[in-house]
């Protein structure tokens, strides 16, 4: 007998894993192998999971499902797969509904034509200065993403520009380290992407873009890791939101 663990209502902010728990008769271990597959209100497949034995009777999936952050409405399904010669009761196909996620209105915080999708339920842990030259910095379980803006030069990014940008944005007392990954762009702007290590307990690796805006403006956007390791993917998809319209 199976027993499938899955909440009837899913946030992007609350991934769960999958957890099966099965149930053999006295005596008998046969060979099991469990899968699991997410189907979004349109039918396409969302995620595959193959789940790993945690225990004697537990199987668990090695990563939990990650919604987006715009999940469509209506019904979702969590469809297990057992893979056994003994024949399988319980239920194994479970509907599900996403929650809805509120965000930040930044309209006042950030530099006119800079938006980014900050859920209402993060943290603002850092707030510095003001739209014209400031940081804000965002938390959420062990994840974190952090915007810093500032007037830059009028002639082309250049990496030298970029490095200084970044380093203004690391704690003088417990500086991360930074290394430099390529040169690319943001929303056809020209950018700079590097990898950094935060020291510490609350510390972890970091993806970083410094970009300079339409405007010449300078924006340092960072994502990471807080006490884990990697970077959650969440945290990526927020960063992917951020873009800039001004003139």
């Amino acid at each position: 007998m199976v027993n499938v663990t899955w909440p009837e209502q899913v946030s992007a902010l609350e991934a769960p894993l999958v957890i099966v728990d099965v149930t053999l008769p006295t005596g008998i271990t046969p060979d099991i192998a469990i899968s699991a597959k997410i189907y979004d209100p349109t039918a396409a497949v969302h995620d595959t999971f193959d789940l790993v034995r945690q225990s004697a009777s537990r199987y668990v999936s090695a990563v939990p499902l990650q919604l987006p952050l715009d999940a469509h409405t209506g019904h979702w399904w969590l469809i297990v797969h057992v893979e056994t010669e003994l024949d399988v009761i319980g239920e194994r196909v479970l509907a599900f509904k996403t929650i809805p996620l509120e965000f930040r209105t930044l309209t006042d915080t950030l530099p006119v034509g800079i938006n980014m999708r900050v859920p209402l339920a993060f943290t603002e842990v850092i707030t510095q200065g003001n739209p014209y030259a400031g940081g804000r910095v965002w938390r959420h379980g062990d994840g974190e993403i952090a915007l810093w803006w500032a007037p830059g030069p009028t002639e082309p990014l250049l990496l030298n520009n970029a490095v200084v940008m970044l380093e203004a944005t690391h704690n003088s007392n417990a500086p991360s380290t930074a290394e430099f990954i390529e040169e690319t762009e943001w929303q056809g702007q020209a950018a700079f992407r590097f990898q950094e290590q935060w020291p510490g307990r609350q510390g972890g690796p970091a993806k970083v873009w410094v970009i300079q805006g339409k405007n010449d403006w300078l924006y340092v956007l960072r994502v990471r890791a807080v006490g884990t390791d990697p970077v959650p993917p969440l945290m990526d998809e927020i960063a992917a939101t951020f873009t800039f319209d001004e003139e």
